[in-house]
Formats: structure tokens, C-alpha cells, sequence
């Protein structure tokens, strides 16, 4: 019936990474601000910028290509709340709020998505595995 694509797979994998990358950035990067103002300046400005045109983009083709496969919409909402919550906290939420705030967002969008690419990845290969 469904085959997952061994790209999706790939894009899920790069994705879960990806997500990761954002948690420890988003945890790790204060603590070093700390002792490393010149650090958290420079990353302060362009990381986020740099990760939502990155992160947005692989984990929508991921997504997408999961559910064409398995129409499973719950993950997709996942990782579509997942991305929001990653755009918001990137974007407004860092310009205009705290830093807690600014985290609570983008941890809790980043987990979401990991979740979602982690659950597109897990029925993408039950699906290829069951259907053979």
C-alpha cells in the first residue's frame, strides 16, 4: 500500500537533527551569553534568522512527503504546530519579548516538530516494512 520514500526518510532524519540543534541552541546559548557577551551578540542576531530558513523549509517537504505516503493527519498538525511555534518564537516572540518567553516557544515548537518527524519516520517504516 504506502512505501515511504527513502528521501522523506532522509528529510525526517535531517529534520529530527535539526530540531535538536535548535533545542541545544536555545538552552546552551544563554548559559555562554553569559560568559561570552561578544558570542551571544553575534549568534543573538543571525541564528534564528538562519534556522528558520533552514529548519522551515526541509521540515515541510518532510512532512508533506510523510503524509502523502501515510495521511495521517495528526502528525502532520503536529509538526505543522510544531513550525508555528518555531516561527513565532524565531521571529516576533524574540523581538518583543523576554528570553524566557522567546525559549518557552521555541523549545516547545522545536520538541513538537522533532515529535511529528519522529512519528513520520516511525509509520513511514512500518508502512514500508509491513507492505513488502
Amino acid at each position: 500500500m504506502h512505501k515511504t520514500n527513502h528521501k522523506t526518510k532522509k528529510l525526517d532524519n535531517l529534520s529530527i537533527w535539526l530540531s535538536g540543534l535548535c533545542i541545544l541552541h536555545c538552552l546552551a546559548l544563554p548559559i555562554i551569553t553569559i560568559g561570552i557577551p561578544l558570542l551571544g551578540e553575534f549568534f543573538g542576531e543571525h541564528y534564528h534568522a538562519i534556522m528558520l530558513f533552514v529548519i522551515i523549509p526541509i521540515s515541510l517537504v518532510a512532512l508533506y512527503r510523510g503524509y502523502r505516503n501515510h495521511k495521517n493527519t495528526l502528525i502532520a498538525c503536529l509538526g505543522c504546530f510544531g513550525i508555528l511555534m518555531i516561527l513565532l518564537g524565531g521571529t516576533i516572540i524574540h523581538y518583543q519579548y523576554n528570553l524566557l518567553t522567546d525559549s518557552l516557544f521555541t523549545v516547545s515548537g522545536s520538541l513538537a516538530l522533532s515529535l511529528a518527524h519522529y512519528y513520520n519516520n516511525r509509520i513511514g517504516h512500518y508502512h514500508s516494512v509491513s507492505c513488502q
